[in-house]
């Protein structure tokens, strides 16, 4: 069994996985890319990489990282430009895209080149040479590469300069700093918090049109997280995942369609969840986060018995299991010839029949809240009787007029017959703010309406619903003016939407 890192296309992965996993070898993981493949095996050092051979993905940078840490590399080859590619690169051992496994295993077998070859270790260089900063005067004077001015004595040399000294200290505090800064952020292994060992699944959904329902996840989950309660966010929207340029997450690797693939092949365990899970910390919270696919286009590995497995381990891991769904409720697609094929819809379709609380995000205008009251009425045949909360999103009186928060809350009862849980008003600013630092809006902006509003949604229905008497009377007891600062500034923000 061998260790190997995949950087191939999709449609040649899909070809190739089913015989990977016969053959008893370990994909550490899947990339995309010359960076993330470079990332990836300094970080996991794996035996073989599978190198598609584009020029975006056998790269000078890649193809020296297949040396560095020594791993051997095999290019696959799809058009007469990869090989050219490859060619340019003096690569020893390339095989054709249409090839089945069976062949490329004998490759592997084969015995190929030495990798155990003197290479050199330690991380690859980040800045290439040409863009690299020309050395100093002094520095070329010492070498004898240049003269040393006239009338100027030179310094001895274990007798640093005063700017030196202070440029030492500089880089002698900020190592401190980041040193710091990665012992706070390590992160905190996930364990099962819950005396049932499931914990609640939380299915944020939204109709067409952006009405913010990735922003409102992101933000109910880090309350509940800096609320100290193990959450897990997921991007499950298969029309194109936003979570993770959201909140600052730069692997292009999707953790959930990673989950999925382990799922379909029953290796699905708690060590690789924690494992293709990205760890952000927020506040006093450490937030977890399988981000979704990038690429819309992969939306085929999201089948339904895959996402049904993979999110009944997530309740065992986390307290909450905050789900980011995406808009389409249609499976009129069943009719098709094909019965067995993958539906676009199924991730959607299957989260929000197994979660505990569905979490409706509807735009607080008149367009918005027209497509939210058409869509709603597909959504109530999917969820049956479970309990959905409404959020409107985005309430200002630019758009339906004085009163905001009053008049909304008049349509939905006279042609719906609810009423929401929560009215967020609009905030750009702390929005923009938060999409700039990669945070959620609660912690990029704690004191703005918006995470007001979502801070008392969390606490008074969220926390509220599933804490015990136990841990109630522990947060009383540490913060006993908590419960009057909340009303206080619930209501203070309920009337900012009112007046907006």
């Amino acid at each position: 069994m061998s260790r190997i890192l995949l950087a191939i296309d999709f449609e040649i992965e899909a070809r190739l996985l089913e015989g990977i996993i016969a053959a008893g070898h370990d994909i550490v993981d899947r990339v995309s890319g010359g960076l993330a493949a470079a990332t990836a095996l300094e970080r996991l050092r794996p035996e073989f990489v599978l190198l598609q051979g584009a020029p975006e993905t056998l790269t000078p940078r890649s193809f020296a990282a297949c040396a560095r840490f020594g791993a051997r590399c095999i290019v696959v080859i799809s058009s007469d430009l990869e090989r050219r590619n490859a060619e340019a690169f003096s690569v020893t051992e390339m095989v054709d895209a249409t090839a089945n496994w069976s062949e490329i295993e004998e490759l592997l077998t084969s015995g190929g080149g030495d990798v155990s070859r003197d290479v050199p270790t330690g991380p690859i260089p980040q800045q290439s040479l040409s863009f690299a900063r020309p050395p100093a005067e002094g520095v070329l004077a010492a070498e004898g590469a240049l003269p040393e001015p006239a009338g100027r004595e030179r310094p001895p040399l274990d007798a640093p300069t005063r700017s030196a000294r202070r440029r030492a200290d500089r880089a002698r505090r900020g190592a401190d700093t980041r040193s710091a800064a990665r012992s706070r952020s390590l992160p905190v292994p996930l364990r099962r918090t819950r005396p049932d060992g499931r914990g609640m699944l939380l299915a944020v959904w939204g109709p067409h049109g952006a009405p913010g329902a990735s922003t409102v996840a992101a933000a109910v989950a880090s309350s509940a997280a800096n609320a100290g309660q193990r959450v897990l966010l997921i991007d499950a929207d298969t029309f194109g995942g936003s979570l993770a340029p959201m909140l600052g997450i730069t692997d292009e690797a999707p953790g959930f369609a990673a989950a999925c693939r382990l799922a379909g092949a029953a290796r699905l365990t708690l060590g690789e969840l924690e494992r293709i899970s990205v760890s952000r910390s927020f506040g006093r919270g450490d937030l977890r986060v399988l981000t979704g696919i990038a690429n819309p286009a992969r939306w085929p590995e999201l089948s339904r018995d895959r996402v049904l497995t993979v999110l009944e381990k997530c309740r065992e891991v986390a307290d909450f299991v905050v789900v980011d769904v995406g808009f389409s409720l249609e499976s009129d697609d069943e009719i098709a010839s094909d019965a067995f094929s993958p539906r676009r819809s199924a991730a959607t379709l299957a989260t929000l029949t197994v979660a505990d609380r569905v979490l409706a995000v509807a735009d607080g205008q008149a367009v918005g809240l027209q497509r939210f009251l058409r869509a709603r009425a597909n959504l109530v045949e999917v969820v049956g009787e479970t309990p959905t909360d409404v959020i409107v999103n985005r309430v200002r009186a630019d758009a339906v007029g004085l009163g905001a928060a009053g008049q909304i809350k008049h349509v939905l009862s006279r042609f719906a017959g609810i009423e929401a849980s929560a009215f967020i008003p609009l905030d750009q600013a702390a929005c923009d703010r938060a999409l700039l630092a990669g945070e959620p809006v609660t912690y990029a902006s704690p004191r703005s309406v918006f995470a007001r509003a979502i801070g008392a949604y969390v606490s008074d229905t969220l926390l509220t619903a599933t804490s015990t008497a136990g841990a109630q009377e522990s947060t009383q007891q540490k913060n006993p003016g908590s419960a009057v600062f909340r009303r206080f500034w619930r209501g203070l923000g309920e009337l900012q939407a009112q007046n907006s």
